[in-house]
């Protein structure tokens, strides 16, 4: 009675998959993620281009997405209107909540048997240390995640730090 039905749980898994997705292809924070409504997503040709991102202190920031991804995110809003959440739990309804996000890529992680420890900040984080891999400027990532001041996003300059010692570790 109580069961959910094949189609819901493959709803439900679609949705977090393109979430934690859009994690990894934007450094949004949870909160900015889950806020997103069709309306904030520029969609030319089929394709999302950038998600417009209302930040803390109400200031905006536009975040530019990868084609394939945005693709994926384009198809993904078709039949739902403007005011629509992306990742609402039903038509017209709310997104899921934080706590409810970090339990579900909990779940995925446990039984995926990684050992680490990941959450939606770290896949953030994830996403500005390849950024700096790609020798992208610090400003520009700061930009890209909405950080106000440039010591804020050095932290993940750590993470290129070690890169580079192992690359000159075998001269």
């Amino acid at each position: 009675m109580f069961a959910r039905s094949r189609e819901f749980s493959i709803a439900v898994r679609q949705r977090y998959e393109l979430l934690f997705e859009l994690f990894q292809k934007s450094g949004l924070r949870i909160s900015e993620a889950l806020g997103l409504k069709i309306q904030h997503i520029r969609v030319v040709d089929g394709v999302a281009k950038h998600v417009r991102v209302i930040e803390k202190g109400n200031k905006e920031r536009q975040v530019p997405l990868p084609e394939a991804f945005g693709r994926v995110l384009a198809l993904s809003l078709t039949g739902k209107t403007q005011y629509d959440y992306v990742f609402a739990k039903k038509p017209g309804g709310k997104p899921p909540g934080p706590h409810a996000t970090r339990a579900y890529l909990k779940k995925l992680i446990d039984k995926a048997g990684i050992e680490k420890k990941v959450t939606p900040h770290k896949i953030r984080h994830t996403y500005a240390t390849r950024l700096l891999e790609k020798d992208v400027q610090l400003m520009d990532i700061q930009a890209l995640l909405g950080h106000e001041s440039i010591a804020t996003t050095q932290i993940y300059t750590h993470a290129g730090q070690e890169r580079l010692s192992k690359l000159v570790a075998g001269i």
